[in-house]
């Protein structure tokens, strides 16, 4: 388990609104009231707003409900999806019940009326980026890498794809493919083969299996292309490598033996 201090946290904050005069009030009172936030988003409707989520992180959405292409109710449900423990606060001038439901059961964090105070607005912003900033919390993101890792180790003789991991975790895959990235400094695919070539190392150095065998309970559906991967990482072929480990434990099992004879 892993922990992160105050000091440690990077919060983004993305608005959206599709009026720019209303973005431009909202970023200057949460900016001059510094809540926190290390950067700031600015979208014009939902579909960009998804957009911004897809390629950042964003740790609090601040989205109004009626907008033309995409409303917020809509965009929030994606973003929520993308980025699950993404905190939300939805604006509306509509002060009707119907709204307000919609967004209780997407698990809106609060529900502002338009015109926002700023006393509202900052006291609402203050609430959330204070839960975020506790001295210590648990980093469910390298929980989910670690859950991930723990997997794919686990079934490695499996068909492994981004969706299938995802599942495991409950993230978007694009989410969850710039999350292993950004922890592990190489991709989800990059960690796989690696992994796999380990395994069938592993095997071919303790087992008899044949190389087929090997190169199917390692995950590699074709052979010849587990013989290619295997020689560019490890500088040799299956059969060599096998071989050479043959090769090695005879000369350590002699120097053993030499050592006892004397």
């Amino acid at each position: 388990m892993i922990y992160k201090t105050k000091e440690e946290r990077s919060i983004n904050i993305l608005i959206v609104d599709d009026e720019p005069l209303e973005r431009e009030v909202l970023l200057d009172i949460i900016q001059k009231n510094q809540l926190g936030f290390n950067h700031y988003f600015e979208a014009m409707n939902g579909m960009m707003a998804i957009e911004i989520a897809n390629t950042n992180t964003i740790d609090v959405l601040l989205i109004d409900i009626k907008m033309p292409k995409m409303d917020g109710i809509t965009a929030a449900k994606i973003i929520r999806n993308i980025q699950p423990s993404i905190k939300v606060v939805f604006l509306t001038a509509f002060n009707e019940f119907d709204y307000a439901l919609q967004t209780i059961k997407i698990g809106v964090d609060d529900y502002l009326l338009k015109p926002v105070s700023t006393e509202e607005l900052v006291q609402s912003l203050r609430k959330i980026v204070k839960s975020m900033n506790l001295e210590c919390i648990e980093s469910p993101s390298t929980e989910a890498v670690e859950r991930i890792t723990s997997y794919i180790k686990e079934h490695v003789d499996e068909k492994l794809t981004l969706d299938i991991l995802s599942q495991v975790v409950h993230l978007h895959p694009q989410y969850l493919s710039r999350l292993f990235k950004k922890k592990m400094n190489r991709s989800i695919n990059e960690y796989i083969t690696s992994e796999r070539i380990e395994k069938s190392k592993e095997l071919l150095s303790q087992t008899q299996y044949t190389i087929t065998e090997i190169s199917r309970l390692c995950g590699f559906s074709d052979l010849n292309y587990f013989t290619r991967i295997f020689k560019r990482r490890v500088g040799s072929t299956p059969s060599h490598y096998r071989k050479n480990e043959a090769l090695l434990k005879k000369e350590q099992v002699k120097k053993t033996y030499i050592h006892h004879m004397i």
